[in-house]
């Protein structure tokens, strides 16, 4: 595991000093000059996918953490995680991203780095689940040959887990067909029939269950746990000329997850907030595990992931996709 030295040295020094963000900073703006103190504050776009993965964000924006930080944070919902690495740099700043995602962009050539950890999926703490109908035939994910299932990203981290245990399991992968679809529209089309399995994150694995579909377990199982299933991107010329800015993000995100554990109930409010589910069910799906560390171990399993199902045209290394602690 790798972790900037300075996130949680620069909590502890950044709380005892007030910082004001100053209002009124354009889209183009980095910095801005506060008062007479010439107190600089950052300006960071940060790209997401409105899932309980970013609640930390939000919070951290809601509660004003970014601000104690000295970074003047926006925010901007993006409909697909598997575009956002092209516009790092660009568009955005800072973005949720995958390890399908940030190795085939590395293995494509493009400067992006993981700059900080998100989510990780445990046994006691499953990240997705694979659902089926419960009068179906598929007992498990060696049954998923010659099926559909329902992904939201193709190349995403959950279809090639998926892939991945049903491979392990005795499978024809290349019979096996992915159906990308938005979240919200796949338990209807399972329950319609024009797909036979649906990779379900939260809330839908919760609300599927609770209508009678089937869980065959957490496809993420295959390759080890805890594993990492999302973290924090950046354009790696960016990461490395801002280590400063990184480490105040994920000190605020910090301050986010024990505001989120000590204030449940607000909390889950933000979610409803930005998410748009149901009041009831944010109030009672379950909430990932975060953990901010780099988990470059993690980057290797993908990598050997992605060469037995195929999907690298070659080898990427893991030490190259993620900010180093050597600031030279």
């Amino acid at each position: 595991m790798r972790r900037l030295p300075s996130s949680r040295t620069l909590a502890a020094a950044l709380s005892a000093v007030a910082l004001v963000a100053v209002a009124g900073c354009g889209d183009d703006a980095d910095e801005t000059t506060t008062g007479s103190s010439a107190a600089k504050t950052k300006h960071v776009r940060v790209s997401y996918v409105p899932a309980t993965t970013v609640l930390p964000l939000h919070v951290a924006q809601k509660q004003g953490f970014f601000k104690q930080q000295g970074l003047d944070v926006s925010l901007k919902e993006a409909s697909n995680i598997s575009d956002i690495p092209a516009t790092l740099g660009r568009q955005f700043d800072i973005a949720l991203g995958t390890a399908t995602d940030l190795i085939k962009a590395g293995g494509a050539g493009v400067d992006v780095a993981q700059i900080a950890g998100n989510t990780i999926d445990t046994k006691d703490n499953p990240f997705v689940q694979l659902l089926v109908r419960k009068d179906a035939k598929i007992k498990s994910v060696a049954d998923l040959e010659g099926k559909r299932v329902g992904t939201p990203t193709l190349g995403g981290v959950i279809h090639a887990a998926v892939l991945y245990a049903a491979k392990r399991a005795g499978a024809d992968v290349s019979k096996i067909r992915g159906v990308e679809a938005p979240s919200p529209t796949l338990p209807d089309q399972l329950k319609a029939g024009r797909i036979d399995a649906v990779e379900a994150l939260e809330p839908f694995a919760t609300t599927m269950k609770a209508n009678g579909a089937v869980s065959l377990g957490d496809p993420f199982a295959a390759l080890g746990q805890p594993l990492a299933t999302n973290f924090w991107i950046a354009n790696g010329n960016w990461a490395r000329e801002n280590r400063d800015v990184v480490g105040k993000y994920v000190a605020a995100l910090e301050q986010a997850v024990a505001f989120i554990k000590a204030n449940p109930k607000p909390s889950r409010k933000i979610l409803q907030g930005y998410t748009k589910m149901p009041p009831k069910i944010a109030q009672i799906v379950p909430l990932p595990t975060w953990d901010f560390d780099i988990r470059t171990d993690d980057l290797t399993t993908w990598v050997g992931v992605l060469e037995e199902l195929g999907q690298l045209k070659r080898y990427v290394d893991p030490q190259k996709l993620v900010l180093s602690d050597d600031a030279s």
